[in-house]
């Protein structure tokens, strides 16, 4: 199975889920934090885990009247997904034939309101909505509430995603913001959990997120201080 002409909102599907990627057509696009250079869809970049105000500005701009409360202004600043590319992404829709979401998607903030404007667009643009499993998703019974803030995460940022090794795989930019040497041995330090591992400098990333395989139940991002192991 082929899946061109889907809207996608996968992170490093490559990395997470091969098999889909590959599966993933050209005339598709990815809506993403991170641009997966495996992924032969278009890329539109947005903030870190503000899928929920980038569906509601894509709501918004395709139904004035229903969501008439929302800012588009606002959502598109907060998201940085602007409304220029918002209106890109609708035309496509009109000739799109699924969407495609992460299959931890109840474990992202804000995940009713999101399942809530992926069931519009599906209705409205007759698509179909698979998970990254390639199951069929059902959001019918999804309510709308008022939109969550989204969380900040400025600074160093933890990426979950499957590698060969154990090792924090990052930027020269995430080495001189956390004020360690690549192969030195570390300690992670998150609000729910910290690890030690040891650092490795990877010159295809870039910014401040890093990536890692580590085990954890809830979202793959986590804002991160980094200090030398002892």
């Amino acid at each position: 199975m082929i899946y061109d002409n889907a809207l996608c909102f996968l992170d490093m599907p490559s990395l997470k889920n091969k098999n889909l990627c590959e599966k993933i057509g050209v005339n598709s696009m990815n809506i993403s934090c991170l641009e997966d250079k495996n992924l032969k869809a278009k890329f539109y970049k947005c903030e870190i885990a503000s899928l929920s105000f980038v569906l509601a500005l894509l709501c918004k701009l395709s139904d004035e009247g229903q969501f008439c409360d929302l800012d588009e202004g606002y959502l598109s600043a907060e998201s940085c997904f602007g409304e220029e590319e918002a209106g890109e992404v609708l035309a496509f829709l009109k000739e799109a034939k699924y969407l495609i979401i992460d299959k931890n998607i109840h474990s992202y903030k804000d995940s009713e309101n999101i399942k809530y404007f992926l069931n519009f667009l599906s209705i409205k643009y007759e698509l179909k909505i698979l998970d990254s499993d390639e199951e069929e998703c059902d959001f019918k019974k999804a309510k709308l509430s008022t939109l969550k803030e989204l969380d900040n995460y400025d600074g160093l940022v933890l990426f979950r995603v499957n590698l060969q090794d154990k090792n924090l795989h990052c930027s020269r930019q995430f080495l001189q913001i956390a004020k360690c040497k690549d192969q030195s041995e570390v300690e992670i330090l998150a609000k729910d959990f910290s690890l030690k591992t040891k650092l490795c400098l990877d010159e295809n990333l870039q910014g401040t997120i890093a990536f890692l395989n580590y085990e954890n139940n809830g979202f793959d991002f986590t804002p991160i201080r980094i200090k030398e192991a002892k």
